[in-house]
């Protein structure tokens, strides 16, 4: 299932797009101005591509933590971009000594906090799909681990009485069934 292309895009689109909302909202915040729809679709697209090569295996907080300060960064540069392309007024007092801080603050803010989320949600998809997993094959391990009843032994009769012998007692008795015409006595006399 986690090499499933379809589960491989829904995890990076689910990525991409906390990362990209959260940059947008800290980026916003901070620079006191919108974030151009373009920059916005281009962060997205971007993120989800790199989202969607490296979302085959499961992931520690640690190495979500890396990816979304990288989007992040990455996201940084892209915005500011697009908003001095824009020649917005405010876009000098953004990269002055007070809102350097205060932008880099929030792009990390936002990191930390949706890296933990993230991971939370990483861990319980993973936890289901070892569940979905395990339960689907639960019936097939039990049908391939059952054995084979043996064989049963022949009956072979007595050289000196003739009669039957019993076979050796391999199952239960409730589960044996024994029919057929009662052993031969020898007449009493």
């Amino acid at each position: 299932m986690p090499n499933d292309p379809v589960f491989r895009l829904a995890r990076a689109v689910v990525f991409a797009a906390v990362c990209t909302a959260l940059a947008v909202a800290g980026h916003a915040v901070a620079s006191h101005g919108p974030v151009p729809s373009a920059a916005v679709g281009a962060g997205l697209a971007g993120l989800t591509v790199v989202a969607a090569v490296l979302a085959g295996t499961e992931r520690s907080l640690g190495t979500i933590l890396a990816g979304l300060l990288g989007g992040q960064f990455m996201l940084h540069v892209l915005f500011a971009a697009a908003q001095h392309g824009q020649h917005l007024t405010h876009h000098a007092g953004v990269h002055g000594s007070h809102g350097a801080p205060a932008m880099t603050l929030a792009h990390v803010a936002a990191a930390v906090v949706s890296a933990w989320w993230l991971r939370r949600g990483e861990r319980a998809v993973w936890r289901l799909a070892r569940r979905a997993a395990a339960a689907a094959v639960r019936p097939l391990r039990a049908l391939l681990a059952t054995p084979a009843p043996p064989p049963p032994a022949p009956y072979r009769r007595h050289a000196a009485t003739g009669s039957a012998a019993r076979p050796p007692d391999r199952g239960l008795r409730h589960v044996l069934t024994r029919r057929g015409p009662p052993a031969p006595c020898p007449a009493s006399g």
